[in-house]
């Protein structure tokens, strides 16, 4: 019984020991680190956009294939879509908490899901329904407040 509950209370400190640790990281507002990502729409158009706090931020946007796992775990991650774009961002702050706004309503983006935010590198992975509604990737702003936005029809 006593060991039962050394068990329990070992428990009860680690999970709020890594809790404390987690909220411990700050939105990210540093300079060249990606302060958001969103998700919308607007006309015949469905866009994903990352505010980045760089004049040149460095990224790669190309083709990726199941299975997606994040970075350093075993664990499948499911994300929705029939195809999918990978977009990588390199020399990036990595150790804050990127915002999200993906509640648009949209019928070719079906997911944007982060897999790996490790040592200057962020990826995401979006997932879409048909294979000809991408459009391209650009990037918009002036300064440090750029956007870097893919582009899908609808």
């Amino acid at each position: 019984m006593k060991n039962k509950f050394f068990f329990i209370l070992a428990a009860c400190v680690m999970l709020f020991v890594f809790s404390n640790l987690t909220f411990a990281q700050e939105k990210c507002a540093e300079e060249n680190s990606i302060k958001r990502v969103s998700k919308s729409r607007s006309g015949n158009f469905e866009y994903v956009t990352f505010d980045v706090g760089s004049e040149a931020p460095e990224y790669a946007v190309t083709n990726a294939k199941r299975p997606f796992q994040r970075y350093a775990e075993e664990k499948i991650l499911r994300i929705k879509g029939n195809y999918f774009k990978s977009i990588v961002f390199r020399g990036v702050y990595w150790t804050c908490v990127i915002g999200q706004n993906l509640k648009a309503a949209t019928t070719q983006i079906m997911d944007v899901k982060n897999i790996e935010q490790f040592e200057g590198q962020v990826e995401y992975i979006i997932g879409y329904r048909a294979r000809s509604k991408y459009v391209g990737v650009s990037m918009t702003g002036t300064g440090s407040n750029r956007h870097v936005v893919l582009k899908f029809k609808r």
